[in-house]
């Protein structure tokens, strides 16, 4: 993302392009996750209107989904940005995405892979 003369600057917790990647980078090397799925701001009004970023790593298996959410907070500690992180079983995701209304069906309809194992 580059600044003109004539933009406000940057305030230091924004969202960038170069700290999502940051962000998934760190996501991929704790969990080794299947998909990376941003949705919300991020993707309906873009990087520069975000006020966090919003996610879903789905695993192959997720025995205790608070506990890996906690894990995965833990791998992201220092990145200085906003994040919903929301952790799913592969088969979960898969349910849960044909229901209208829930997270999954809207990252499905609406969001951004930002990464994908396959």
């Amino acid at each position: 993302m580059t600044e003109s003369p004539n933009d406000p600057p940057l305030k230091p917790w924004a969202v960038t392009p170069e700290k999502i990647r940051d962000a998934v980078q760190r996501i991929v090397s704790a969990a080794q996750p299947l998909r990376v799925i941003a949705f919300g701001s991020v993707v309906r009004e873009g990087v520069e209107y975000a006020n966090d970023l919003d996610v879903i790593v789905i695993e192959k298996h997720v025995e205790d989904r608070y506990g890996e959410t906690i894990r995965l907070r833990q791998a992201l500690r220092g990145l200085l940005m906003p994040i919903d992180l929301i952790v799913m079983s592969a088969r979960d995701f898969e349910e849960r995405s044909g229901i209208v209304g829930t997270v999954a069906h809207a990252a499905l309809r609406e969001g951004k892979v930002l990464y994908d194992a396959a």
